[in-house]
C-alpha cells in the first residue's frame, strides 16, 4: 500500500471568477495536470470505501467556544452531507459520532489505530499563513487505489475570531467546519463561485453552512446511491483516543503533524518515494465583487 496525504486549508484572499463544476481530489501531488474546470486530471480520486465513516472531537475544544457548542455545530455540519438527494436516490456514504478523543493533533498511525479528529489550535499554528488560514485538513490515501483511510480537521483559532451564532458573524464555525468536511469525504476545490467548495469565503456570511448543487453533484458522484458495501464506522486500524506520534527516523512514516518531509533523513527519507508530497489548498476571503 503507498500512502500519501492532503493538506487542504481555509485562508483569505482576493476570489476567482464564476464557474462551474465540483473537483474531486485525487492522488496526484504537486504540479499536476488540470483539465478546464481546474481539476486535477491524474491521480487516482479518492473516496472512503466504507458506506459510513466516524469522526472524533478533540475532548480539548477550545478556550473560547465551550464543548456543548462544539459539538453541536460539528455535528451539523457533517449531517449537512448526509442523506443528499442524487438522480437515483440517496448518496451512500453516512456519518457516526464516535468518543471524544485526547489526542490534539492530526496525524496517521501507519501501525495501529486511529482517529478522525476535528480539533481545535487556540494559540499556534504550526502551518504556513498563519494569519490567513481559518482551517486545514489533512487526508491520508492509498495511492494506489485511492482509498482514505484517515481524514483530520484543524481549525485555526489562533489567529482567527471563530464565531458560533447568527447575530455579529465573523469567521464561521458551521460554515468553515462544512466547507472542511467537504474535503474531508474526497471533494477538492471548485470553480462554481456559488459552491460551498469554492475556495473563497466572505467573512460575515453564513451561506456555506450547506452544500449546493455544485457541491451535491459531486458527492452523488462519488457515493452514488446503491455502491456496494459495508458501514464500519471504524477508522482504519481501529479507534484509539490516544495520539501515536511517529519519530522522524521511523521507517515510512507520515512524520509529525505540520513537518515537511523533505527535511526528513535516513530511513524516512529512503520512503519519500512510496508516499505522495503534501498538496495544499485554500479557501479564501473574497475581497472584489462578483
Amino acid at each position: 500500500m503507498k500512502l500519501g496525504a492532503v493538506l487542504c486549508a481555509l485562508a483569505f484572499v482576493i476570489a476567482p471568477g464564476s464557474a462551474a463544476a465540483f473537483c474531486r481530489s485525487t492522488s496526484c501531488a504537486g504540479e499536476c495536470a488540470r483539465d478546464d474546470n481546474n481539476c486535477k486530471s491524474l491521480g487516482a480520486p479518492l473516496y472512503w470505501p466504507s458506506l459510513c465513516v466516524g469522526f472524533s472531537l478533540s475532548n480539548a475544544g477550545s478556550a473560547n467556544i465551550a464543548f456543548a457548542v462544539f459539538q453541536d455545530i460539528a455535528i451539523r455540519s457533517i449531517a449537512s452531507w448526509s442523506s443528499l438527494a442524487c438522480p437515483k436516490g440517496e448518496a451512500s456514504i453516512a456519518f457516526v459520532a464516535s468518543p471524544a478523543v485526547s489526542c490534539h493533533t492530526a496525524e496517521y498511525n501507519l501501525d495501529g489505530a486511529n482517529a478522525n479528529i476535528i480539533l481545535f489550535q487556540d494559540s499556534k499554528w504550526a502551518y504556513k499563513s498563519a494569519d490567513n488560514t481559518l482551517a486545514k485538513t489533512t487526508v491520508t490515501f492509498d495511492s494506489v487505489s485511492g482509498e482514505i483511510l484517515d481524514a483530520d480537521i484543524e481549525i485555526n483559532h489562533a489567529y482567527n475570531e471563530i464565531t458560533t451564532g447568527d447575530a455579529k458573524v465573523g469567521y464561521d464555525l458551521q460554515s468553515i467546519l462544512t466547507h472542511e468536511f467537504g474535503h474531508f469525504i474526497g471533494l477538492d476545490h471548485s470553480l462554481d463561485f456559488d459552491a460551498t467548495m469554492n475556495a473563497s469565503y466572505d467573512p460575515g456570511t453564513v451561506e456555506l453552512r450547506t452544500p449546493e448543487e455544485d457541491d451535491i453533484g459531486g458527492v452523488c458522484t462519488i457515493y452514488p446511491p446503491g455502491r456496494a458495501g459495508t458501514c464500519n464506522p471504524a477508522p482504519h486500524g481501529g479507534f484509539s483516543d490516544a495520539c501515536h506520534l511517529v519519530a522522524e527516523e521511523s521507517a515510512c512514516a507520515l512524520g509529525r503533524p505540520g513537518h515537511d518531509r523533505h527535511r526528513q533523513t535516513g530511513k524516512a527519507f529512503a520512503c519519500l518515494t512510496a508516499l505522495a508530497l503534501l498538496r495544499r489548498c485554500s479557501l479564501r476571503r473574497r475581497t472584489g465583487s462578483r
